[in-house]
């Protein structure tokens, strides 16, 4: 169906009495006039033609100089247009489009004063189109236009400065707790602070850039709140905290005094910022703005925590005036909770022990437990650069990992093993209490079979479903231990039945742990082979499969002559099925199977050359050494004997010669 003419809307308008205007904050009502309307229609559809041309180049250049006239165009009418629902997403596309000096001269003309007002970027910022509008702007400029820091970039720099920052900045912290608590006002601020730090900002909205969305699994840098972020070390998808780092042009001067000016005007609703979602979220804003700025850090933890440090606080001591009730009840809240993640991401190495001292260290237990302090938990661990903790967090952790396990709080028990694996600590006793706490309900063995890994893999599934993600997870960093600390779980893996091992492997979560099971050096090859041959007979079903067929790949992988000769076989009877599948193909294509299928005799002659040469290479290189260690072990061990033979004999003859001495004298 196509879409209104300008016309067409002014007549539904008309007839339903709606004259198109919005209000705004400031009280005003700002409408587009039907010129306007029509000028941003014709811009929008030339913009839409663009995406069809092959030149990239051309385009690109056509691209930005409509967006630059198409911003320019608003003169007047800037907030009118940011604010319609149907305009506004024209300028968010002439934006992305436009270069950064003409960004940067619509910002200006956004802020400009109507009428004797303050400015309007309090009344945008509260709007619902005007706000994704800013929003847009803002990102653009720190994604495209501020990323290197030539001339080009500290031109726009020195404008933004003049003509924008500082004029934002004001409007922000005269409507502070307003716009704090305002859920379109809170994501611009928080926009305005990532501009400012020059690092990615909040990743609720969209991406400034490109208009895709940019949550959790949106591509954007780690915030240190995913799965994957406190797993780190533990799974190989683990991300970092530090990611979020200057990546453009950062405002340092302009950053501390928006970041003083405005926690100064919020101090009076602070804890009532950290319980609302949006209050709490720019918060985390402002600390991840600050990230690396250890001298401004050490203040502004301290304040978010309920205390004011003295200058010249010595450290280890800025949190001595903290109460510990008001910092359990900010862990055990939903926004709260949150914030705190985010402070233990962000906190300098000194204010981060004291933190474990005096807010963690021997109250594990209980926030381990609580339905929400055990995701503060879980960053905690995720976040320590220091063994001591990994190490205490454990021996207090490890009494109750079965009561973890079964309570439905698994992912601290799998932070816990991922930090270990991670600073290389602990690693023997965190298997050793993962083992027991396992079969805390249940019994170790089964008709002769260890049921530590069916356990591990349907740790909250019952009926054998779906692999448990978190399980699977702890089974990927059990195999980055060593193998001395993991003998007990890498032969339950062997231990499996034949349909276990196969519903394993066709899970999407469970063959992670299946690959990471293979690739593992430090698990026997004799394990891997039998575990190979768990599978024997399935390998089309395997392969037929998404999932599986990275499994397959692997198997293929670690598998002898043999081995690799029954995949390929299995494979062969179903090229058809096989080549229908999206990823069917590339898999055959991988493995060789076409080529097996028609000099099978052939496959096994260049599969030998190949054993050969790799038993050549290894008896050059260090197929020998084994050996020798083991030769040289034996000849130690001859010498000892001789040496110990000597002295037998000289004691058996000290012993016939007093026999004799005494018989001499008694007769």
């Amino acid at each position: 169906m196509p879409a209104p003419t300008a016309s067409e809307r002014d007549a539904r308008a008309a007839k339903s009495g709606y004259d198109g205007s919005v209000c705004g904050a400031d009280g005003r009502r700002y409408r587009v006039d039907a010129d306007a309307n029509a000028y941003y229609d014709e811009i929008d559809r030339a913009l839409n033609a663009l995406d069809a041309r092959t030149d990239v180049e051309a385009a690109a250049r056509e691209r930005e100089a409509i967006g630059g006239n198409a911003l320019e165009g608003a003169e007047g009418q800037e907030r009118a247009l940011a604010m319609d629902a149907k305009c506004s997403r024209t300028l968010e596309a002439c934006a992305r489009a436009a270069s950064g000096a003409a960004c940067a001269t619509f910002l200006k003309k956004c802020g400009e004063s109507v009428d004797g007002d303050r400015g309007g970027f309090y009344v945008l910022a509260k709007s619902l189109f005007g706000s994704r509008t800013l929003e847009t702007v803002m990102g653009t400029l720190r994604e495209r236009h501020l990323k290197t820091e030539d001339e080009e970039a500290e031109a726009l720099a020195k404008t933004l400065r003049e003509d924008f920052i500082e004029n934002m900045g004001r409007e922000m912290v005269e409507n502070a707790v307003d716009v704090a608590f305002d859920k379109r006002a809170s994501p611009v601020v928080r926009r305005f602070l990532a501009l400012l730090a020059g690092r990615a900002g909040d990743k609720g909205g969209a991406d400034a850039s490109t208009g895709a969305p940019s949550g959790r699994n949106g591509g954007k840098a780690s915030d240190g709140k995913s799965l994957a972020d406190k797993l780190r070390g533990g799974t190989s998808s683990a991300g970092k905290f530090s990611a979020s780092l200057n990546t453009s042009y950062r405002f340092e001067e302009e950053l501390r005094k928006f970041s003083d000016a405005m926690l100064a005007a919020l101090e009076p609703e602070l804890w009532n910022l950290v319980e609302d979602t949006c209050g709490s979220a720019l918060l985390q804003a402002l600390l991840k703005a600050h990230e690396g700025d250890d001298e401004a850090l050490n203040w502004i933890i301290p304040g978010l925590l309920g205390c004011a440090p003295a200058e010249g606080t010595n450290e280890g001591e800025f949190l001595v005036d903290a109460q510990e009730w008001d910092v359990k009840n900010m862990m055990q809240s939903r926004s709260g909770s949150h914030l705190m993640e985010t402070i233990l991401a962000v906190a300098p190495k000194g204010l981060f022990n004291e933190i474990y001292r005096r807010f963690f260290r021997d109250k594990l237990i209980s926030t381990a437990k609580h339905p929400v302090s055990n995701f503060v938990l879980q960053a905690f661990l995720g976040a320590t650069k220091d063994p001591e903790h990994v190490s205490s967090s454990l021996s207090e952790l490890s009494q109750v990992f079965g009561t973890l396990l079964h309570e439905r709080r698994s992912g601290v028990v799998a932070a816990t093993l991922a930090a270990c694996a991670r600073l290389k600590t602990s690693e023997k006793d965190a298997a050793k209490a993962l083992a027991r706490g396992l079969t805390l309900k249940m019994e170790a063995r089964k008709e002769g079979r260890s049921q530590l890994a069916p356990a591990l893999f349907w740790l909250d599934t019952p009926n054998y479903g779906k692999c448990s993600v978190l399980g699977s997870a702890m089974f990927q960093t059990l195999f980055k231990f060593t193998s001395d600390c993991i003998p007990m779980f890498s032969e339950s893996m062997v231990s499996m039945t034949d349909v276990e091992v196969f519903k394993v492997c066709q899970d999407s979560a469970g063959s992670r742990a299946v690959e990471a099971f293979l690739a593992s050096t430090t698990i026997k090859v004799n394990l891997k082979k039998e575990f190979i041959g768990k599978l024997n007979g399935r390998w089309a079903q395997l392969g037929l499969s998404p999932v599986g067929s990275h499994v397959l790949e692997a198997c293929y992988r670690e598998a002898d002559a043999r081995g690799k000769e029954l995949i390929l076989s299995g494979l062969a009877g179903q090229e058809g099925p096989l080549n229908a599948t999206r990823h069917g193909p590339f898999l055959m294509r991988r493995l060789g199977v076409t080529q097996f299928k028609a000099a099978p005799e052939q496959w096994k002659n260049k599969q030998k050359t190949a054993d050969a040469m790799m038993g050549a290479f290894e008896k050059e290189f260090g197929g020998e050494e084994p050996k020798q260690k083991e030769s040289a072990k034996r000849k130690h061990k001859d010498v000892s004997e001789k040496e110990k033979k000597p002295k037998k004999e000289k004691k058996e003859k000290k012993v016939k010669k007093e026999k004799r001495e005494k018989k001499e004298k008694g007769a």
